[in-house]
């Protein structure tokens, strides 16, 4: 959706309900066209816009000005940066999602919820996904519920989407490939609780279900 103007960004705001989604950290080589009209080579934000009176939904992708600017106008504290690369910004959810560099308030997770969303994210990277698909739908409920265990079934619905759109990779696989030619924080690629979930998973009645993990 064209946002190029501050003019235009106010009458989005005026005329949709806007929310934030996403705020990704590029990797090497790696761009995106803005909807503002440059071309994004760091990070950057996704966000939903509903239209207040025909709910029909749009996509903004824009770099860091044309965000700060939807931000202030949503009067929102912006969202942690998924950065999974050493370096500046590398700390993800430690710094303001605002582009400012401020600190902001540590967030608390259940380890394996952080897992699996770190897992959802590289996926969102990988495969280039967009809002209303099922990974940004699997990222916003595990978001909701960071503080707790997720259920199994989460963790395998997951790993299936892997499965399925994986080309026979893992995602540890998939992200090998991007090691090649970006420093990535070994932090953000640990998916051994994931992987006991799968291996050790059971239906309603305790019988070990065999599956593969692509974790």
């Amino acid at each position: 959706m064209e946002c190029r103007s501050t003019e235009k960004r106010q009458w989005i705001v005026q005329n949709y309900n806007v929310e934030p989604v996403a705020h990704i950290q590029l990797l090497a080589g790696q761009t995106k066209h803005s909807d503002a009209g440059a071309t994004i080579e760091k990070d950057y934000y996704i966000f939903e816009a509903v239209h207040k009176v025909n709910g029909k939904k749009e996509v903004i992708q824009c770099g860091m000005g044309a965000s700060r600017d939807f931000l202030k106008l949503l009067n929102h504290e912006g969202l942690p940066l998924f950065n999974p690369l050493h370096g500046d910004g590398g700390n993800d959810g430690e710094h303001r999602g605002d582009g400012t560099g401020g600190r902001r308030a540590q967030e608390t997770w259940n380890p394996t919820a952080k897992q699996l969303y770190n897992a959802i994210m590289w996926l969102i990277i990988a495969w280039d996904a967009k809002p209303g698909t099922p990974l940004f739908e699997f990222r916003s409920d595990i978001v909701k519920y960071k503080r707790f265990e997720p259920f199994g079934w989460k963790v395998k619905r997951v790993n299936s989407a892997i499965q399925s759109g994986g080309k026979g990779k893992t995602l540890t696989e998939i992200i090998d490939c991007f090691r090649q030619n970006n420093d990535v924080r070994d932090d953000m690629c640990q998916f051994d609780l994931l992987i006991g979930i799968i291996n050790n998973y059971t239906d309603q009645d305790g019988n070990p279900i065999h599956m593969q993990s692509y974790f």
